[in-house]
């Protein structure tokens, strides 16, 4: 058990330095620092996950520290979107990043009006991989598209990392050695693909059958599939499902859910199928959900220690993080302070009465708060009538009737002049 805890706190660890990250009054947001190779901070590892997603960070894992594969990154995606390549992320490489990145774009503008360009035998089709440029490789992304391996919202000429991505796919969909490179093989086969699924299915003619003897038995009806099947490229209700159920078993890793089917998803699929010896594809078909359900149903239900309440109430409020405010509000759709505190509490199965004086009478006094503890002001009437939780560093995070759910700092002259004091909860 001290083993789980202790890897459950070096995970949220990690998890709280993007938590922290949050902008303050006053403290600068993602996009306010200029990054570069030798920097450790927070931001860093909203970039790697922000370079994740878009095909340029390859390590499994993110990190506060800047360092050699983090300046690689950049420097790819900043040569990718016609920027300064020099592995600083300022404030051009932040637009790119934090906007609609177009790293599938070479640096020249070029037509996107559709190629209808004839099929190329094998002896002179030309291999197309990255950094080639040209019409065939905007008539490939079209294709790839039409298949659906290509996901980028828009077709170039240019052969990114993007078009990398979707050729790898369509290589493992074919068995074949996934290079991500166009060779004259793959491009055959997307070009039969395509032909296959534009042709009109012929209806078959019913064959003759000869009268019953007996009343024919109708036949009975097929099974119908009870979900469709999920893999790289899918986004939708069904890929939040999906992560979520991964990371309560301990595959997917990445702090937010999303209704994106990605890379990260992709290799958390991966995980669990080598886990639970499924063939290992990527992709969630109807009986890797049945193992999940399976495992769900073996998996004890584990009895959570003080620590490891503390910590999932942490990123029970990160989850919240900008729910606006509403007076006498419950639910994730508007909190007032009380109602905020009460309800990622109860997520953990640990209740708490309804009003800040309430909370404040049913709690312990310390001298001094610990990560978890609840800290208490006199606002807008005598006693205590706002309260959040402590996160350390002289951070609380509480649900401002300005602000919403948002992070504060004790040291700030408006909250010192208010606090009462902190207070800490029996479980």
């Amino acid at each position: 058990m001290e083993n789980t805890v202790v890897k459950r706190l070096v995970m949220t660890s990690a998890f709280a330095g993007a938590f922290f990250a949050v902008p303050l009054v006053g403290e600068a947001a993602l996009g306010d620092n200029t990054l570069k190779q030798g920097t450790t901070h927070a931001d860093v590892q909203q970039l790697q996950s922000i370079l994740k997603q878009k095909g340029y960070f390859k390590d499994s894992q993110t990190t506060t520290y800047f360092g050699p594969i983090t300046k690689k990154a950049v420097m790819d995606f900043q040569k990718a979107n016609g920027l300064v390549v020099d592995g600083i992320v300022g404030k051009n490489t932040y637009g790119k990043l934090l906007g609609k990145s177009f790293q599938e774009l070479a640096p020249k503008p070029t037509t996107t009006k559709p190629i209808t360009a004839k099929p190329a035998s094998n002896s002179n089709t030309r291999v197309m991989k990255l950094s080639s440029t040209g019409q065939a490789v905007m008539k490939l992304q079209q294709d790839l598209k039409f298949l659906g391996y290509f996901t980028y919202y828009k077709t170039t000429d240019y052969y990114g990392t993007i078009t990398t991505e979707a050729v790898r796919k369509f290589q493992i969909s074919q068995k074949l050695k996934a290079t991500g490179v166009a060779d004259a093989k793959t491009q055959e086969l997307i070009r039969k693909a395509v032909a296959a699924k534009k042709a009109p299915t012929a209806p078959s003619k019913p064959k003759p059958t000869p009268a019953p003897s007996k009343p024919a038995t109708p036949p009975a009806p097929k099974p119908q599939p009870t979900s469709k099947e999920l893999k790289f490229g899918t986004t939708g209700p069904e890929v939040k499902q999906l992560q979520t159920r991964l990371k309560n078993l301990g595959f997917f890793k990445y702090p937010m859910i999303t209704d994106y089917f990605g890379t990260v998803t992709e290799d958390s699929v991966e995980a669990f199928q080598k886990a639970h010896g499924l063939p290992v594809t990527g992709v969630v078909t109807k009986s890797v959900l049945d193992k999940m359900t399976e495992v769900e149903n073996k998996k004890p239900e584990p009895v959570k220690t003080p620590n490891e309440i503390t910590i999932n109430v942490i990123a029970n409020a990160a989850e919240l993080m900008g729910t606006p405010y509403v007076w006498a509000g419950t639910t994730p759709s508007g909190f007032d302070c009380s109602g905020f505190i009460q309800y990622v509490f109860a997520k953990e199965d640990v209740a708490l009465p309804r009003t800040v004086a309430q909370m404040w009478n049913a709690t312990t006094a310390v001298s001094k708060p610990a990560v978890g503890d609840l800290v208490f002001f006199e606002t807008y009437a005598t006693g205590p009538s706002h309260l959040g939780i402590y996160l350390g560093n002289d951070q609380f995070v509480h649900s401002g009737s300005s602000t919403g759910v948002t992070i504060s700092n004790l040291t700030y002259k408006y909250w010192q002049d208010r606090y009462l004091g902190s207070k800490r909860i029996n479980y």
